[in-house]
């Protein structure tokens, strides 16, 4: 009688230990794949822990996870897709996740009147193409030299030169470079180089994430997501994101400012 006592308490611990390993969240090592596109930062949320994680450019991740957790996988690129972690999951502490392309059907179109069959190599022999003439086929001067921005030759016209020049038998002061400076015209123009950085920065978290994307995750209506990026854009350390090694650290800005703006920006409901 004892030793089945001793056994059926065995039993009890070990169907415990199970269940409270089961419960408890452990980090997932996985991995997404493409034959098609690239993996790199894709955004892999937990929707029960609301935890989420960017790919790197392997497409590997690592993220908390328990049983019956659902992983979400996003990206412009990819069809969204939700794998639920099970036993086998756990065990192996590893997850591998195919994703398909997102293919979007557009309506037919015929293109005319150049008579195109729609075979690209065959299109191709019948066509003639003449090499496209730009600065650089042409041989022409600074041909390669990056185009500056309105903003950016603005600046350069205000700010250009030496204050002060010496030659042999003279001192030449730069005048206008002076008053431009005195007068705040080049604080201006600095500003306004800044002002495109930190705009351009913008545009590429839209098109990198999508305004869907922040909103879902952010819990910000997705009416108020231009409102939430021009809220993250008047930040002090925003322009620092330029410097970001990976989207990882664009991702975890844009979290922590959400909830600053949903603090002071959103209407919130109040207790009667």
């Amino acid at each position: 009688m004892l030793s089945y006592l001793r056994f059926l308490y065995v039993l009890l611990l070990f169907t415990l230990s199970i269940g409270f390993s089961q419960e408890s969240p452990i980090v997932l090592n996985g991995q997404a794949k493409s034959f098609q596109n690239d993996v790199s930062n894709i955004l892999v949320v937990n929707l029960n822990s609301k935890e989420s994680t960017i790919t790197d450019s392997l497409g590997l991740f690592s993220i908390k996870a328990k049983l019956r957790d659902s992983l979400q996988f996003r990206a412009i690129q990819f069809s969204k897709r939700t794998i639920v972690i099970t036993d086998t999951t756990l065990r192996k502490k590893s997850i591998i996740v195919y994703l398909s392309e997102n293919i979007i059907n557009l309506n037919e179109v015929t293109v005319m009147p150049y008579n195109l069959t729609g075979n690209i190599n065959s299109d191709i022999e019948r066509l003639s193409y003449k090499p496209i003439i730009t600065s650089s086929t042409l041989g022409l001067p600074n041909a390669d030299v990056e185009k500056l921005t309105q903003s950016e030759r603005l600046l350069l016209e205000a700010d250009r030169g030496k204050y002060i020049r010496y030659y042999v038998t003279s001192i030449v002061i730069n005048t206008h470079k002076i008053l431009n400076r005195v007068s705040g015209r080049t604080k201006t123009f600095e500003d306004m180089v800044d002002r495109d950085i930190d705009m351009e920065m913008e545009r590429e978290i839209v098109t990198k994430f999508s305004k869907k994307i922040l909103s879902a995750d952010f819990d910000i209506p997705e009416s108020s997501i231009d409102a939430f990026l021009t809220f993250c854009r008047a930040q002090q350390d925003f322009s620092e994101l330029k410097e970001a090694g990976n989207m990882m650290e664009v991702w975890n800005f844009l979290q922590v400012k959400s909830f600053e703006f949903k603090a002071t920006n959103l209407p919130h409901d109040k207790d009667d």
